[in-house]
């Protein structure tokens, strides 16, 4: 009788702490995050302590597994692939999916931007100013936005002229820019870059000072012209499968909100940091930094000037407050340039 009570109790104790065992794996949310980022770059390094800091702050309950090197998805496909629940969160480039939004597309555009701090605190602004229904079908966690997008080239560019007909590295907006601009618009990935400038396919590219160094441009280029007069950004969005957000335990959404306040700084700063440090490796490579004049970047800015008209058109024709919203950015960068 002794013996069946024991037995009776150690399969009751078995059953239980099964049970309790399946519910707290059940109850853990677990999410996959993928970004085109390589795992050595900055950015790819920065959304991993992302993920650890929601599993730590959450106390295991949300667990985020972290894909950089577009091991998940392509740099196009990110943000599709989040709406498909193909990932479940992503860093997303606005640019890469042209007409998907209308409205933000401003804040890609050559619109001077002096910092990464500067231009991510703008587009995140942005969102909670004009709350583009455009990101609707996702939770945003947060933007983000590089430092300020100038020229680098193979051969020196200190005018307009020098620049036509040079084939440059574009995405996005930026093409309209650089055919205002009198070069040859070349649109492709960052990733595919380096090929490009190294075999000639390219001349040239747009992008930040932090790509010289993180994608190691600064070892196929000659010379950096610093056209901050057209200076543009290019806008991320982190974001979740809308689904996978709305299963996570309100506690755990409130942290994760948290985070996002927090990592966005720490994300505008980091852009900075890298925009240092690649004009540094450039700069130890041997590689020309030429400073435009005020004439010749005012020369640039009269060249682009039908971009921003020609947004304000489109997105009226949408029925969007475009001519609000290329102020609002305007105003933004002019108050927040020293």
């Amino acid at each position: 009788m002794k013996r069946f009570v024991v037995s009776v109790f150690l399969v009751f104790f078995l059953a239980v702490t099964f049970c309790l065992v399946s519910v707290s794996a059940s109850a853990q949310v677990k999410l996959r995050f993928s970004t085109f980022f390589p795992v050595s770059h900055p950015n790819a390094q920065l959304t991993a302590e992302w993920c650890k800091e929601v599993e730590k702050r959450t106390q295991g309950k949300v667990k985020v597994q972290h894909f950089p090197g577009a091991t998940l998805t392509s740099p196009q496909q990110t943000y599709d692939s989040i709406l498909s629940g193909v990932v479940d969160i992503g860093n997303c480039v606005l640019g890469y999916t042209m007409g998907k939004f209308p409205l933000s597309e401003i804040l890609d555009y050559p619109l001077g931007y002096p910092s990464g701090v500067v231009a991510t605190r703008l587009v995140n602004e942005f969102y909670k100013q004009f709350k583009p229904k455009e990101f609707d079908d996702v939770k945003v966690m947060f933007f983000h936005a590089q430092g300020p997008g100038i020229l680098h080239t193979r051969k020196p560019v200190k005018t307009l002229e020098d620049l036509k007909g040079m084939k440059i590295r574009t995405f996005g907006s930026n093409a309209k820019m650089m055919s205002m601009l009198g070069g040859s618009p070349v649109a492709m990935p960052m990733g595919d870059a380096y090929d490009a400038l190294s075999k000639g396919v390219a001349d040239g590219l747009l992008c930040g000072y932090e790509a010289l160094k993180g994608w190691k441009l600064g070892e196929v280029i000659k010379s950096t012209s610093e056209n901050y007069g057209t200076a543009y950004t290019a806008t991320f969005v982190i974001a979740m499968n809308k689904a996978k957000w709305n299963g996570i335990p309100p506690d755990s959404q409130k942290i994760i909100e948290q985070i996002n306040q927090e990592f966005s700084e720490k994300q505008g700063k980091l852009w900075d940091k890298m925009d240092q440090d690649g004009k540094e490796f450039s700069i130890k490579r041997g590689n020309q930094v030429i400073k435009l004049s005020a004439e010749e970047n005012a020369k640039w800015v009269a060249k682009i000037e039908p971009l921003f008209n020609e947004y304000v058109k489109k997105t009226k024709e949408k029925n969007l407050p475009g001519d609000k919203a290329l102020k609002f950015t305007r105003d933004y960068i002019k108050k927040n340039t020293k």
